[in-house]
């Protein structure tokens, strides 16, 4: 069993080494996967859309707080209208549209997110048109092509994923090591028991004397 545990503890540190070594590579490939996409190819560059995931509070709280806190939108009625919507909403340096068509992937934003409304939304589940449509999603460019869309920012999945598996490997790790501390503290007391009870015979056993 504990030769077992051993194997496992050499297997994780050396997996943990290897992957250091080639996260970004295998961070990019995995973007593919948690981010539903369709693209086209260019003769330099690969464009394509992305479907955005959910995001950090921190960050989403932020950007609704810049597009119902500033000239985006008009209050009518108990709803939001938006003013203009091909005029873009700039967040931190990004502009973001009411619509994935307002914005095309190009060689400087080759990766298009869209992140979509839910219509139940407090806050844009209450936003429309003019013409009293709502909105479906909010759609932001990417500087990177391998961009991973989390929210209303661009991330890299690598570095979220790489951190994850470092810290399982390093929980799994430190979990073994707990193990055979137990194991030495339980076998230094048997011992000591062991050879104090093998005094006690040995006392026991030996002949009386006055």
């Amino acid at each position: 069993m504990r030769l077992c545990l051993l194997i496992i503890a050499i297997c994780a540190v050396q997996t943990t080494f290897s992957k250091g070594g080639r996260g970004g590579g295998r961070g990019h490939s995995s973007g593919r996967s948690h981010s539903s996409s369709h693209s086209r190819s260019s003769s330099s560059r690969k464009f394509s859309y992305k479907t955005s995931t959910t995001g950090s509070i921190e960050r989403t709280s932020l950007f609704r707080s810049t597009v119902f806190g500033g000239r985006y939108l008009s209050f009518a009625a108990g709803r939001h209208i938006i003013v203009a919507p091909a005029l873009p909403i700039i967040f931190d340096k990004r502009h973001y549209y009411w619509d994935s068509s307002y914005i095309n992937p190009n060689e400087t934003y080759p990766t298009v997110c869209v992140n979509k409304i839910d219509p139940q939304d407090p806050q844009f589940g209450r936003v429309f048109y003019e013409n009293e449509t709502k909105p479906k999603e909010i759609a932001y460019g990417c500087e990177d092509e391998e961009a991973y869309c989390c929210g209303y920012e661009c991330c890299e999945e690598s570095g979220i994923f790489t951190g994850l598996f470092r810290l399982l490997i390093l929980i799994l790790v430190l979990s073994i090591l707990c193990v055979f501390c137990i194991e030495a503290v339980r076998w230094t007391m048997h011992c000591c028991y062991m050879c104090r009870k093998g005094k006690n015979d040995q006392r026991e056993n030996e002949p009386f004397s006055l």
